[in-house]
């Protein structure tokens, strides 16, 4: 396609699943939060959900259950339990992180993009060490939606003073890589290995095996 050959001006990182392997962390706090409430939750319910912002999950679940509960409180209890386990579980995906440090210091514009609160943001930054790595930190918390909408990553692009054609995005999910299409960004897609067959990440400009592959890909196209 053409716009692979567009220069690359800035990149743009989702968090969960790329800078961390925050995902295991989440499901796991989901099924205990949702168990706790009588809910009981499979890997595959909160796998089906990945991507998505934390309360758009929690409204999904309890509206499939049909039951009345606060949705608010159940949303900041998960929150509160994957800083936790960031601080404690958290495993950094070392690749993508060495990836950030590297073209920080090639002057690279960066971002992160992501549907998770900037606490939680926080909490993945301080945990990698990256915490003075990323010119801009764009949460969906504060959007009307989240990702696959494409909001959280045009305001990245914005933010960075550049064109989306011009960004390359790095993403896990397939919810992630919908909204970075949509955003019209060029996007290398890593998707984890239960989704690595799912044919949606066709629409990724590229589509990687592992964090290696796409780390060197990106820097390739440099």
């Amino acid at each position: 396609m053409e716009h692979f050959r567009m220069k690359i001006e800035a990149v743009v990182f989702d968090m969960d699943g790329v800078l961390i392997d925050s995902e295991p962390l989440w499901r796991k706090a989901e099924i205990a939060i949702f168990g706790r409430r009588g809910i009981p939750l499979t890997e595959e319910d909160c796998k089906r959900l990945m991507g998505l912002r934390t309360d758009e999950v929690v409204n999904q679940i309890v509206s499939e259950s049909g039951l009345d509960l606060p949705r608010e409180e159940i949303a900041r209890e998960i929150v509160e339990a994957v800083c936790g386990l960031i601080g404690t579980e958290g495993a950094v995906i070392d690749t993508f992180r060495d990836l950030a440090l590297q073209l920080k210091q090639k002057g690279m514009p960066l971002a992160v993009a992501t549907s998770s609160p900037m606490r939680v943001v926080e909490a993945v930054l301080k945990r990698a060490g990256l915490e003075d790595t990323f010119r801009t930190l764009v949460s969906a918390e504060k959007f009307p939606l989240g990702k696959p909408h494409p909001q959280v990553y045009i305001e990245a692009c914005a933010r960075l003073g550049k064109k989306p054609l011009h960004c390359m995005a790095i993403e896990d999910s397939l919810n992630g890589t919908l909204a970075a299409k949509a955003a019209r960004m060029q996007v290398i897609s890593v998707p984890e290995p239960d989704s690595a067959g799912n044919k949606g990440f066709g629409i990724a400009d590229f589509v990687a095996g592992t964090p290696r592959e796409a780390a060197d890909l990106l820097l390739s196209l440099l």
